[in-house]
């Protein structure tokens, strides 16, 4: 049983560190969004889709081998959250397990804001580059000749007399 906890608090361990990797990634995508610099925006979402696959990885490792404890506790795998196997193992192991819990929690809720920060960020760079895309469009396209009643439209004098004589 002490093997199976000392795997697992490694495994957690190695999760939290994934996570604060994360945090970092976003934290430097944000900076890039802020920027204007779509390279580093890029190379972040290339870090981020790395580490969510090394996040993932490691996470079934952990259902493994929470697996393995709860059939050696005889409970159902799925309903074994951390908090409840430290209450059910000896002190050093339950405090250990408690702190990862508690480093874990506290990680992914600073992922979560970090990761609304950047998406109201992204978003509100898509707005501007659309209403910008917008304004050139209207630019861009002449006025109709013709209006839908067939008659012919009156554009404005335009341009500027320089000299009276050339």
């Amino acid at each position: 049983m002490e093997n199976m906890l000392k795997e697992l608090i490694v495994v957690l361990e190695d999760l939290a560190g994934l996570y604060r990797l994360l945090l970092d990634i976003l934290q430097s995508e944000k900076k890039a969004v802020v920027s204007a610099k779509l390279d580093a925006v890029n190379a972040a979402r290339i870090k981020k889709e790395k580490t969510l696959s090394l996040i993932h990885a490691k996470d079934e490792k952990r259902k493994e081998v929470v697996g393995k404890i709860s059939d050696f506790l005889g409970s159902p795998p799925l309903g074994l959250t951390l908090m409840q196997l430290a209450q059910r193992v000896e002190i050093p192991f339950s405090l250990k397990l408690i702190q990862c819990a508690a480093d874990i929690s506290s990680l992914v809720q600073d992922i979560h804001k970090e990761n609304e920060i950047n998406k109201s960020l992204i978003t509100h760079s898509l707005k501007l580059i659309r209403s910008s895309i917008n304004l050139i469009v209207q630019l861009v396209t002449p006025p109709p000749v013709y209006f839908r009643t067939g008659k012919m439209y009156q554009g404005e004098v335009c341009g500027t007399v320089l000299s009276s004589s050339v």
